[in-house]
């Protein structure tokens, strides 16, 4: 007997413009992921990115973000979208002074944080594509679902 396949819906049958989607989710984190009508995955992409973004920005008193400085970094947070470019430009021009408005153990995590908000939208991009492409193999949030797993339905 053939297993089941599970009813999973493609993205390839709802045409979906994945260039598109890709677009819109690094524009705003998660907004691919709405476009390609998978609504709670954006919901939770965009809470979690946009969260970790702020709390990025909120311990380090708004200074995590800094192409000067921290050309390397600014490359990863800009991964998360162009509010990067825009708070980068918008920044005081004479720099920050780091242990008298702000404590550098404070910008430093803010910094890794805004970072890592950056590369984690990336992968969220990524899957995105991924799940396009390849609609009926299991990924990250399908393992804990049996029949992905086993091939077989669950009884």
């Amino acid at each position: 007997m053939t297993p089941r396949v599970p009813n999973i819906p493609r993205m390839a049958e709802r045409k979906v413009n994945i260039w598109f989607a890709m677009a819109l989710g690094w524009l705003v984190p998660g907004l691919g992921h709405f476009y390609a009508r998978r609504q709670l995955h954006g919901l939770f992409y965009f809470v979690m990115i946009a969260g970790l973004y702020g709390a990025g920005m909120i311990v380090s008193d708004g200074t995590s973000i800094n192409a000067t400085d921290h050309f390397w970094y600014f490359l990863c947070q800009l991964m998360a979208g162009p509010a990067s470019i825009v708070i980068d430009y918008l920044r005081h021009p004479e720099g920050i002074y780091l242990g008298e408005s702000i404590s550098v153990m404070a910008h430093q995590t803010g910094t890794v944080y805004a970072a890592v908000a950056g590369v984690l939208n990336l992968i969220v991009i990524c899957e995105l594509y991924r799940r396009h492409v390849h609609p009926l193999e299991p990924g990250p949030s399908d393992t804990m679902r049996a029949d992905a797993i086993t091939g077989k339905e669950a009884a």
